[in-house]
């Protein structure tokens, strides 16, 4: 039986001034028995163009965790999704992600871990998290050096010669699109990606669809690779499962992140 939850959209404040559009989903029946704890948590991160809702997928992800007696919440990265538009960069994803990971804190949650999809995980690599829990990798986008590097030289040669205005990228439903200028492949190219996988010591979880062409299977199992050798760190393929992975295969992606945190929460 489903368990009853209430949704609360918030405004996260940033520590750069500003704030983030964020909904906040609560359990009424708390996985943890103990009345004193509050519930587990789940902080959800988005892709590169997408928003909060990703096409619905996050939202019943969240539905789905609340079921499960886990709170949870999703949020527009800056210059995505419902926020204000500004130039798109890694560095300001992961300073948002902190800033979200510290409210949730704020709010006496001391049981928290983290999903995160294909750019929205290669900022949850990077970000100082001290403390989480556990983290599920959604099709990460681990190998976007690569992809820069090797190809897409057309963006990057427009990236370079456009300042301003900047490159505006259609992103999900019917947001504005997001902003880019060479600021943002930069910052990706100076990035030591195999060093943090092998220092990445919080227990993970990789989920992966097989037949995604956009994050392929053969880079994810590469950087799985540099992820340190032992039981918490694990990676999950999913049959016929793409990028854009929906329905029958999106619970999938739910139900082996589940049993994972059900594990570590």
């Amino acid at each position: 039986m489903k368990r009853k939850m209430s949704e609360t959209k918030i405004l996260i404040p940033r520590s750069s001034g500003g704030s983030l559009s964020a909904i906040h989903f609560i359990t009424s029946n708390n996985l943890f028995k103990d009345s004193n704890k509050k519930a587990p948590f789940v902080i959800i991160c988005h892709g590169f163009t997408g928003d909060k809702y990703e096409w619905g997928r996050f939202t019943k992800t969240a539905n789905i965790l609340n079921d499960e007696g886990f709170d949870a919440l999703i949020f527009d990265f800056s210059g995505s999704g419902e926020n204000q538009r500004e130039l798109k960069l890694l560095s300001k994803q992961v300073k948002d992600l902190e800033d979200v990971y510290a409210w949730v804190k704020q709010h006496d949650y001391s049981w928290i871990a983290i999903i995160g999809l294909s750019f929205g995980a290669l900022t949850v690599l990077n970000a100082n998290l001290s403390g989480i829990k556990t983290t599920i990798f959604w099709a990460p986008g681990f190998n976007i050096k690569r992809i820069f590097k090797n190809g897409n030289i057309e963006l990057i040669e427009i990236l370079k010669n456009l300042r301003k205005p900047p490159l505006k990228i259609p992103s999900s439903g019917d947001n504005e699109p997001i902003w880019l200028d060479y600021s943002f492949i930069e910052e990706i190219l100076k990035i030591d990606i195999n060093t943090q996988l092998r220092t990445f010591t919080t227990p993970a979880l990789i989920v992966q669809g097989k037949a995604d062409t956009t994050v392929k299977p053969i880079y994810t199992r590469e950087s799985f690779g540099y992820f340190p050798r032992d039981e918490h760190h694990k990676m999950i393929e999913i049959d016929n499962a793409g990028h854009d992975f929906k329905d029958e295969h999106l619970i999938e992606f739910i139900n082996a992140t589940i049993d994972w945190l059900k594990k570590y929460l």
